[in-house]
């Protein structure tokens, strides 16, 4: 298709429309969809490809659903300085009515678009201000697609995908994305100022792609920490300006990445594995899990690191073991999580409680903020314990400290137990299981990072949030010397002589999380601490053991229920009440 069908159809000296195509995209792949309210509402799909917007009109809209295939029917291309117009056109016009500009980004092919587009297939990755992850445009085949102009949009199966009797994004968000009107307001605009036309500069003109280090940011005035007005652009220069400090916690390593392409206060989600559509300075590196091999995602440099800030990534959490040995960690954690009625003088106390206790047992460690409620402790080892030593010699230091300080510390998940108590997580040091990375943004109110401290520095005047993306540059800039810079030089190991020094396994208390691997799964998916140990703990209903179908869901609240049911892909469950999801679950 060609320009010459758009202009034919339409009256310019009457229209508000765009004639000709004098705008360009600097990113060369411009996506936008426009709700059109002409004879019937419908929404236009429009690509940049060839120098033109390719246009699809969906009379139903785009569906999050992968089991809705949404009718496109392929119109005439459009010049891509349409993609600024918002407005109204006239009634006795083609197109007449008003025109909402829903939706707008860019789009990243999963192949080659020209050729993908000539043989009728389009996979491609959304980067929009709603519209997210991987879908397809396909042309129809059998006589619904003899003409060639009856294409399916499909919403391909990823962690963007979400049932449509669970949500459904066009009544969530109705309005524009360029002006945050309604249609009925840009209608009234028009009415009341017919020389307004929309906007006149290009969608892609008014949020330029920024380029840092060689890395192309796109949507870089993308709120992504409201309260600060913080954006896209400033948290990739953040990370660029700390670059030196974060990386060597980082690279090489299999990382979780908590991502947040619409901005902390939106849905986030987390992600490990690699796919096709990730920049080219994120690879994957397959490593063995229970019953399969999958990618993992791991970065190499300061591209890397950039090209997730583009991705919309607010927090890194990495293994702690490196690709040089993944079966071996170099360093253990420590997360001191506190429970209700502790105050932050109890966490101070309590980290250096840790702290005298490591130390005699002849294990210098480190102590970071959290950028969340508590303080991390860190331990670097060298390459010679395997993961199973690990967690077992780190549990039993949990469990040495909470006999012997009863009154202050748990080193069990029971929400019961944690009352003005500090809970010793030592799960972060199994196979598989992540902490975040000093340095690493948190997806938290205000933009709070995890900084190293000095030991000295943990006084009661500082907080697990006293560091964030606006002042830590001025601290790292007025630090006479590095808290961590022995971290890496650091030499020691678990030794037999301090596994001697702890009590032995028998002696343990039950731990209470009985299925500790689906405890990390769920954590790792973002659960909550207290409902994933709930479900990890589940009794078989008939035989008392863990896991099964028949599980006894009696004593579940509704929102474990609920939990439970999206994790084992139960439709409909946003509907069922407790009962019907019992008896969902059962029969599932």
């Amino acid at each position: 298709m060609t320009l010459e069908e758009y202009k034919k159809k339409r009256g310019f000296s009457r229209k508000k429309e765009p004639e000709d195509n004098s705008a360009t995209s600097d990113a060369g792949h411009l996506y936008l969809i426009h709700k059109h309210a002409a004879s019937r509402l419908h929404y236009d799909f429009r690509l940049e490809l060839n120098g033109t917007l390719k246009s699809w009109a969906i009379p139903k809209g785009p569906s999050l659903d992968p089991s809705e295939k949404r009718l496109a029917v392929h119109v005439e291309d459009h010049p891509l300085s349409y993609g600024s117009f918002e407005g109204t056109i006239p009634k006795d016009q083609y197109g007449g009515g008003t025109v909402m500009i829903w939706d707008s980004g860019f789009w990243d092919p999963a192949g080659n678009p020209e050729e993908d587009y000539k043989k009728g297939h389009l996979k491609f990755r959304l980067y929009g201000q709603k519209l997210h992850g991987l879908w397809s445009l396909s042309k129809m085949g059998g006589k619904a697609g003899a003409d060639g102009k009856n294409w399916l949009l499909i919403k391909k199966k990823d962690e963007e995908a979400i049932s449509a009797d669970e949500y459904n994004i066009l009544e969530d968000k109705p309005l524009s994305a360029e002006s945050g009107r309604s249609m009925d307001e840009i209608a009234d605009a028009e009415n009341g100022e017919r020389q307004k036309m929309g906007r006149t500069s290009f969608s892609i003109k008014r949020s330029d792609n920024a380029v840092i280090r060689g890395i192309k940011i796109t949507s870089p005035d993308k709120i992504l920490y409201p309260e600060q007005g913080a954006t896209k652009k400033s948290l990739a220069t953040f990370y660029e300006k700390i670059s030196e400090h974060i990386l060597p916690f980082i690279i090489k390593r299999p990382l979780t990445l908590v991502r947040c392409p619409r901005g902390r206060a939106n849905k986030c989600f987390y992600q490990k594995h690699i796919n096709e559509t990730m920049p080219d300075a994120v690879r994957g590196r397959k490593i063995t899990e229970k019953n399969k091999t999958a990618a993992y995602i791991f970065i190499d440099d300061i591209k890397g690191l950039l090209s997730l800030i583009q991705m919309g990534v607010l927090e890194i959490h990495p293994w702690g073991s490196s690709e040089h040995n993944l079966e071996k960690p170099d360093m253990l954690t420590f997360d001191l999580d506190p429970g209700p009625g502790i105050d932050w003088k109890d966490i101070v106390e309590g980290a250096n409680i840790l702290k005298d206790y490591l130390d005699a047992l002849g294990l210098q460690s480190f102590v970071k903020t959290s950028g969340g409620k508590g303080i991390h402790i860190v331990i670097p080892i060298e390459r010679r314990t395997g993961w199973d030593e690990a967690k077992t010699f780190t549990k039993r230091i949990a469990y040495d400290l909470a006999g012997k300080y009863p009154d202050r510390f748990v080193a069990n998940m029971s929400k019961a137990k944690r009352k003005e108590k500090i809970f010793i997580d030592y799960l972060r040091n199994g196979r598989g299981a992540t902490s975040v990375a000093a340095y690493s943004t948190r997806a938290r109110e205000g933009a709070p990072v995890s900084v190293p401290i000095g030991w000295d520095e943990l006084t009661a005047g500082i907080r697990p949030d006293s560091y964030n993306i606006e002042n830590l540059p001025a601290r790292l800039s007025s630090l006479t010397q590095d808290p961590w810079k022995d971290f890496f030089k650091v030499r020691q190991w678990i030794t037999n002589t301090m596994k001697k020094q702890l009590i032995k396994e028998k002696k343990m208390p039950d731990s209470r999380i009985k299925n500790e691997k689906q405890y990390e799964k769920l954590r790792d998916k973002g659960m909550s601490k207290e409902k994933a140990a709930r479900i990890a703990n589940s009794p078989d209903r008939k035989t008392g053991r863990k896991g099964g179908k028949s599980q006894k869901y009696e004593n579940w609240t509704k929102s474990d229920l609920y939990d439970k049911a999206k994790e084992v892909g139960i439709k409909g469950r946003s509907k069922m009440n407790k009962e019907e999801l019992i008896n969902a679950l059962r029969n599932h």
